[in-house]
């Protein structure tokens, strides 16, 4: 299902889910209606609460991202690492590929990301590890 039809269906259960509640509040008369509201309004608000909560706890972790990046030669992301870390050269650099060329479109960990990217070396994610992390030998061109 694509995500403007996923949309679409949203908006329109949204609305309709509204005008059914306000079909309902009207039904039950001024006064029924306000103690509805009220405690209608109440859980809201502790959603609301929660919801934020969880969203700042969850975003101080701090991602990376490489989303739609054109590099000549290797990209390399590494988080949350518990050991040593030897790089390599890996993949010698080489032309920037151009728009036609198959990109990258995998996401890897908790807030590591490579969507889109081109690049002339090798692309690397690398989080949470806990011991070393080597890349191989520099290879000359």
């Amino acid at each position: 299902m694509g995500s403007t039809r996923w949309r679409w269906m949203v908006w329109v259960g949204a609305g309709i889910s509204v005008v059914g509640l306000a079909f309902f509040l009207w039904e039950e008369g001024l006064d029924r209606a306000n103690q509805w509201a009220g405690v209608l309004g109440l859980f809201v608000g502790l959603a609301g609460l929660v919801l934020s909560v969880t969203g700042g706890v969850r975003g101080r972790g701090g991602g990376q991202s490489a989303d739609g990046a054109a590099v000549g030669g290797s990209v390399r992301m590494v988080r949350d690492v518990k050991g040593d870390v030897v790089i390599g050269g890996g993949a010698a650099p080489g032309p920037v590929p151009d728009a036609s060329a198959t990109p990258v479109t995998d996401a890897a960990g908790d807030g590591q990301s490579a969507r889109g990217i081109r690049a002339g070396g090798d692309v690397n994610l690398v989080d949470g590890v806990e011991g070393s992390v080597r890349f191989g030998e520099q290879q000359q061109p």
